[in-house]
């Protein structure tokens, strides 16, 4: 995985450090969406402290290697985007309405972009899917 996590960063065009190699090699290895205190925990001390999990997870979302995912009554949640992991690229979110665990469910097809409202921009369609995870629904 760490190979595979260098030769991402180096797609993207970005410095690659120890930290940032630890950070993506694994999430790799995770294939879930992670919070900033389950990076920090998945990485250890190989991702560096808690500031620099952070810095990179931003430098790594503006590089385009992660995205941002959101849960409920979660902060904000991050994976790896596209063609840098082997999900299929059309997937969606589950998200537990009562612990804000959130994990990806394959779907065939995104919908379509709709069409924008005057003087929107949209950048991206999500899906994200609402209920009870195994735990919380026994």
């Amino acid at each position: 995985m760490q190979e595979r996590a260098r030769q991402i960063l180096r797609s993207a065009k970005m410095r690659v450090t120890g930290s940032r190699t630890a950070l993506v090699a694994a999430l790799l290895e995770r294939a879930l969406p992670v919070s900033m205190d389950d990076a920090v925990q998945i990485c250890g001390k190989s991702g560096g402290d808690p500031a620099t999990i952070y810095r990179n997870l931003l430098a790594l979302c503006e590089a385009g290697v992660l995205q941002s995912v959101r849960g409920v009554g979660r902060r904000e949640m991050y994976e790896l985007a596209g063609d840098t992991h082997d999900h299929a690229h059309s997937h969606a979110h589950v998200s537990c309405t009562r612990c804000g665990r959130v994990e990806c469910v394959e779907i065939d097809k995104l919908p379509k972009r709709p069409e924008a409202p005057k003087g929107w921009k949209l950048n991206d369609v999500s899906v994200t899917v609402w209920g009870l995870c195994p735990k919380c629904s026994e």
